[in-house]
């Protein structure tokens, strides 16, 4: 900052310089004083050196802060990506136990249906079988009934 200032310091001077410079009549041209205009010039070269580097600095700095700032976006880009590819595959997990329990739900439906059918058809097969066990069994009683009847008639 204080190079910058003695840089514009300098230059108001040679401004100065030339301006209170006498003027040679009918040239439109001035007297100026070689000694002090070389003498401010050599102290703005040695100046300007400075105000170079000081601008050199800070376009480098400027360049780094701006790597900088790059590279904290590509990280926070890349970890933002990590994070929609875990939810996705967390998603897709997600879908795929759904399906799956799905399937075994209609799979547990499916064999509730069944075995529904088969034990109405084995209790139908059981009664039947016992219905005709009854009329065999009701067979005989009326048959033992008739032999009753007739033996107490026949006595």
């Amino acid at each position: 900052m204080m190079n910058r200032m003695n840089l514009l310091i300098l230059l108001d001077r040679l401004n100065q310089l030339i301006e209170s410079a006498p003027e040679i009549p009918f040239t439109g041209k001035s007297l100026v004083d070689t000694e002090a205009a070389l003498d401010l010039i050599d102290k703005l070269r040695n100046a300007i050196p400075e105000e170079v580097k000081r601008a050199e600095w800070l376009t480098s700095e400027k360049d780094r802060v701006l790597q900088e700032g790059q590279s904290e976006a590509e990280r926070i880009v890349a970890q933002a990506e990590q994070y929609v590819a875990k939810m996705i595959s967390e998603s897709e997990i997600i879908k795929q136990a759904q399906a799956q329990a799905q399937e075994i739900i209609e799979e547990a439906r499916r064999r509730s249906a069944e075995m529904e059918k088969e034990a109405g058809a084995y209790a139908d097969a059981v009664l039947n079988n016992l219905e005709k066990q009854l009329e065999k069994t009701l067979l005989v009683v009326r048959k033992g009934r008739e032999e009753l009847q007739d033996s107490q008639q026949s006595a």
